[in-house]
């Protein structure tokens, strides 16, 4: 078998042309019987020139990857919306009231001598479900901004060095539109900085992850993180962000929260006792508002004329051992050192043969 490679370079040597095309074909062949046991496939290198005036087709996933598609967005949360405890509404009137003495702190006291970038970086950390993301669209609603909801995914990028310039873009992005920075799953962007780098892509994580410390300390705007692993965070970040925990709702939570989600729009029967609902342990905001809902969707396909006691009780005590389920059978989540410790692991095995590739 021949393999064709284009725009080889055009060296006036015969000996360089004989030296490159023999590494190549080593390096190829190499490859394909480590990987998939095909001994030498390939016997001779053809060079393909590609005229200067022939388009090059060009890589739209590449064109796709490289450009943050992110919308701005109206708040779809209001305080009134959300039940946390009162250590959390201090915090967040606290962060409200931030842009209202801002000049006078800053600027008439001369605190920018010390804090030349005045800024507002939130942690919300806490169980999933606990009004995290709700929190963030309501402070962003009180103080009369958009927000971007952002997540690693939209800012890290397969092509090395696009994700620093995107963690950059997205934070110029939100001083252009004047809008409240939202990170979910920050985790994945906060994490400690990987140690013994040996690879590309090790490098560009931890580019990526320095950028942002960069970007954090010179911004001038509101920028909110959320997690469920703020313990995994980088002790460079923990300095720079302040952080609010938020904790799963106790029973005079729980019982505000389903008085919340009885809309006076559902039918209801007059049975319902939230203060029985309340007693119910172990519920997050999410897993009462998923339980209203899935009580409702249940009634409309029996047919039945109203939403019961019982009806909320079975949904809400389903959704509670579902979750018990998954959490006692699912595994810890590993750090990016692990990942990359046990990846080189695997490697290693597949090299020394230890571990056998199956073919499809």
């Amino acid at each position: 078998m021949e393999l064709t490679i284009g725009n080889l370079p055009d060296l006036s040597e015969e000996v360089d042309k004989g030296i490159l095309r023999s590494r190549i074909l080593n390096a190829v062949n190499d490859m394909l019987s480590e990987r998939y046991g095909i001994k030498k496939p390939c016997s001779n290198i053809i060079g393909k020139e590609i005229s200067k005036n022939e388009p090059v087709q060009k890589d739209d996933d590449a064109e796709t990857e490289s450009k943050i598609l992110i919308p701005v967005q109206e708040p779809k949360y209001f305080f009134d919306q959300i039940v946390l405890e009162d250590k959390i509404f201090e915090e967040l009137q606290y962060a409200v009231k931030f842009e209202t003495v801002q000049e006078k702190v800053y600027t008439e006291w001369g605190l920018q001598a010390i804090e030349p970038s005045p800024k507002l970086a939130l942690n919300f950390h806490g169980d999933s479900g606990t009004g995290k993301t709700m929190a963030a669209h309501a402070l962003a609603h009180v103080m009369g901004k958009k927000i971007i909801p952002a997540s690693y995914a939209e800012i890290e990028s397969k092509y090395h060095g696009d994700g620093p310039k995107n963690v950059k873009k997205i934070f110029q992005f939100a001083t252009e539109n004047n809008a409240v920075l939202f990170i979910d799953e920050a985790d994945s962007l906060l994490s400690k900085r990987l140690t013994n780098v040996t690879q590309g892509s090790e490098q560009a994580i931890n580019s990526m992850r320095s950028q942002l410390l960069i970007e954090i300390e010179n911004f001038t705007g509101i920028v909110i993180f959320a997690t469920n692993l703020a313990v995994n965070y980088d002790s460079a970040f923990i300095t720079r962000i302040k952080s609010i925990h938020f904790k799963k709702p106790d029973g005079a939570q729980r019982k505000k929260l389903w008085e919340k989600m009885l809309l006076p729009s559902l039918p209801l029967a007059s049975d319902i006792n939230t203060d029985e609902l309340a007693g119910i342990e172990d519920a997050c905001g999410r897993d009462i508002k998923n339980a209203m809902v899935k009580a409702a969707i249940k009634t409309a396909i029996n047919g039945a004329a109203q939403i019961t006691q019982q009806d909320l009780s079975d949904a809400i005590n389903e959704i509670i051992t579902s979750n018990k389920e998954v959490k006692e059978g699912g595994t810890s989540k590993l750090s990016d050192n692990e990942k990359i410790q046990i990846g080189r692991q695997i490697r290693q095995k597949l090299r020394k043969g230890t571990y056998r590739r199956v073919r499809q």
